[in-house]
């Protein structure tokens, strides 16, 4: 559709029809990236949403952040390229029109624009938050009467505990359409020498082990040492359990493993005892491991 004022009627249709979580989506033609969307909230409120990139798409360009930001959109952090700008609106006509106000004045597109016109549901996010929210409310608890404070987060939002010379990190995921799951590791060396022998040596390991597996970080020449549980089925005891299982297996093998392949302990880095290596940034489950 070309015509504004006939997309304008269009829209209007079918925003009006949406349900809770229901999304119409508009992008010209030509340029698919240039998305907006007219979200129905779980209130039955109406919002416009510039969505979230991820990281293989370009981010926004800061001319069009800063015409977001003009007309009274905001993101929970404007530095995070795949969260998304929204703005609410009173209903479906006012909806439409900054819709098409955005087209034309901040993505530079013209009036006349052919229009590409989907539709979806943000109910499945919706419920992940709810998932993610329940199981960190039950991994606060064990934690905080496991050392009788409220648990440390790193920049990731994950749990991070000291128990004797280990940090075990416990972060909440849930998987697309799956359930929760909480990953609980400890990284043990730093900087060891790649060699066959050693992802030999881990695959022997892990082949005797009740519970968890060593992994191997090639990239950044790290090993770590986790275990998973379902975060919707563990028990209090099961998560105190793992959390053990790992500090302890972590801090019997990084001072032989440091023997064996070189490096440093991780507990030697984190002292500064060895500066020059370093410390890895991504973690188990998000690429790069074997």
């Amino acid at each position: 559709m070309t015509d504004p004022a006939a997309a304008r009627a269009f829209l209007q249709g079918e925003v009006e029809s949406l349900e809770p979580f229901d999304f119409v989506a508009v992008s010209p033609s030509a340029h698919p990236l240039a998305t907006l969307e007219v979200t129905r909230r779980e209130d039955r409120g109406l919002e416009v949403r510039v969505p979230g990139r991820p990281p293989t798409l370009p981010e926004l360009s800061a001319a069009v952040r800063t015409g977001l930001h003009e007309r009274g959109f905001a993101s929970e952090d404007p530095a995070d390229p795949t969260r998304p700008w929204a703005h609410a609106v009173s209903d479906a006509a006012s909806a439409v029109e900054l819709v098409q106000n955005l087209l034309v004045q901040v993505f530079g597109e013209k009036s006349e624009v052919a229009l590409d016109v989907a539709h979806g549901s943000h109910r499945a996010e919706h419920e992940t938050r709810q998932k993610i929210a329940a199981v960190r409310e039950r991994i606060e608890k064990v934690l905080e009467k496991m050392i009788g404070a409220r648990p440390k987060q790193d920049s990731d939002g994950d749990y991070v505990l000291p128990v004797n010379d280990v940090h075990v990190i416990l972060a909440p995921r849930v998987a697309h359409n799956g359930p929760a799951v909480v990953r609980i590791f400890a990284i043990t060396n730093v900087g060891v020498t790649i060699a066959p022998d050693l992802g030999l040596f881990l695959a022997r390991m892990n082949f005797g082990l009740m519970f968890g597996r060593f992994a191997l970080d090639a990239e950044h020449r790290a090993i770590w040492f986790d275990e998973t549980v379902l975060g919707d089925q563990f028990s209090d005891d099961e998560l105190r359990f793992i959390i053990e299982v790992v500090a302890s297996t972590a801090d019997e093998w990084d001072d032989r493993l440091k023997q064996m392949f070189g490096g440093a302990t991780y507990q030697e880095v984190l002292a500064n005892r060895d500066k020059g290596s370093e410390i890895p940034t991504l973690k188990p489950g998000q690429g790069g491991y074997i």
